[in-house]
């Protein structure tokens, strides 16, 4: 008997040692498969930072997870995998960032990031586009990641990372107050480009906190203004709001066809800068198709006058005019070509035409010219220059207010500072005669104030 127990017993012992092997033996694949399961759900439940390490039927989940919530969401995927008997979760939390910020700052090609990002996918992605705006830069990375990121942080940070490849340097921080941007753009146009973007490209939920950005200083500061036909076109820089609106509004004045803006506010004009403007207006009523470019502090005067003497009127005035420090270079104004020459009737109507509108005025009771006819005096300089041989001879007439004697002498003394006035802009002395004939030869009642109007006036008789 005890040899056959003996038997037994041995019997019993291989076949559980024997059970045992070919359980280890096929736990091994039960265990893989079950981990493999695992991971798969972890994926699909969203929570892919969780890896998974199994023993027997026990699981650990390890990683960094992005909330307290995600771990408790894990371990619950985990669990409902068929198999796991145990599920032990020794992972590491992602901190909370409290308040949540994200900085850029360049210097050249040398960008810093800085501060929180939600996690290492987003530090991937940011990345990723920083090098591809800015693919020259060295990128100096010192952000971690964080918990508590709002909602529209990724479209914040790539805005960000966007604006500081128009920067030269500067820095950027979004965070609870909003975005603060400050630094300097690469040009003047970059500088328009990233403010529009401030007011109307900010990813949803973003507020501008602070806007100190530097407008460049223009190299050259200039200002240049061309009119033809009654109309003009303005371009180049102004220091600010005010001084453009002042500028429209006098060249607007001048040029009641329409003025076309392409002046940009900037800063760093010279001293006086605006105030040369001023003082050059007025010489362009003389100059045909007139203009000019202020560079810095040096002024070139474009344009046609129909004497020479008229083109050193003309720059004379604005010389005269400009603020100190401020000088005019270039050539100046051309003299235009001589208009084609008529016969002397033809010569008279063409005067008479001239003052069909406009009339030379003078000032109440004295021979001084206006300064309002001087458009009206420079087209009779040109009627005249189409007679080039021809005698003219310059008459004053008054009304019949006042004594007789002295309207002659008044009516003399006007008609010899028109005839001074040609011969100023160019015209030969030698074929101007100013004769007065005062009240003598009406060609309108003086009974009637604008009878007496007609009769105030400045006639040519050519010959």
């Amino acid at each position: 008997m005890g040899r056959w127990m003996d038997g037994v017993l041995t019997s019993g012992v291989t076949a559980v040692g024997l059970t045992a092997v070919a359980w280890m033996l096929s736990f091994g694949p039960i265990a893989e498969d079950v981990s493999g399961r695992a991971a798969v759900g972890l994926k699909a439940d969203g929570q892919p930072w969780a890896k998974v390490a199994i023993d027997g039927r026990d699981v650990t989940l390890t990683g960094v997870a992005p909330s307290d919530a995600a771990v408790k969401l894990a371990v619950d995927s985990a669990d409902r995998v068929f198999g796991v008997r145990i599920v032990d979760a020794p992972v590491t939390v992602v901190p909370l960032a409290d308040p949540y910020l994200f900085s850029l700052g360049r210097d050249g090609d040398r960008v810093t990031l800085t501060g929180s990002m939600p996690s290492e996918e987003a530090r991937a992605a940011l990345l990723s586009w920083a090098k591809k705006v800015m693919p020259t830069a060295t990128l100096d990375d010192r952000t971690v990641v964080s918990r508590g990121a709002p909602a529209n942080f990724a479209a914040a940070a790539a805005f960000a990372v966007g604006q500081l490849a128009d920067l030269k340097s500067g820095a950027i921080e979004v965070g609870p107050a909003g975005y603060a941007i400050a630094g300097h753009p690469k040009d003047a146009a970059t500088y328009g480009r990233l403010e529009e973007a401030l007011k109307s490209a900010l990813p949803a939920g973003l507020k501008v906190a602070a806007d100190k950005l530097v407008p460049p200083i223009p190299v050259p500061y200039r200002f240049g203004l061309t009119g033809a036909a009654g109309k003009a076109t303005i371009d180049g820089h102004l220091p600010d709001a005010a001084t453009k609106a002042e500028v429209m509004e006098a060249v607007r004045a001048r040029y009641p066809g329409g003025v076309t803006d392409r002046v940009d506010v900037a800063p760093g004009a010279p001293a006086g800068f605006a105030e040369a403007i001023f003082a050059l207006l007025p010489g362009l009523s003389r100059l045909s198709d007139g203009g000019f470019d202020l560079s810095g502090s040096t002024v070139a005067i474009r344009g046609g006058v129909l004497t020479e003497a008229i083109g050193r009127q003309v720059l004379g005035r604005m010389k005269g005019l400009l603020p100190a420090g401020f000088t005019l270079a270039g050539p100046g104004p051309v003299v235009l070509p001589p208009p084609a020459q008529v016969d002397a009737a033809t010569c008279q109507a063409l005067l008479a035409r001239v003052q069909t509108g406009d009339k030379i005025l003078f000032e109440t009771g004295r021979a001084a010219l206006d300064q309002r006819s001087i458009a009206v005096l420079d087209a009779l300089v040109g009627g005249s220059l189409a007679c080039a041989s021809a005698r003219i001879t310059v008459e004053g007439h008054t009304d019949s207010d006042g004594d007789p004697t002295s309207n002659r002498a008044l009516s003399e003394a006007r008609a010899a500072a028109v005839a001074d006035y040609l011969v100023a802009a160019g015209i030969d002395r030698n074929r101007l005669v100013a004769v007065g004939y005062g009240e003598t030869r009406p060609i309108a009642t003086n009974d009637t104030a604008d009878g007496k109007q007609l009769n105030r006036r400045i006639d040519f008789r050519v010959e």
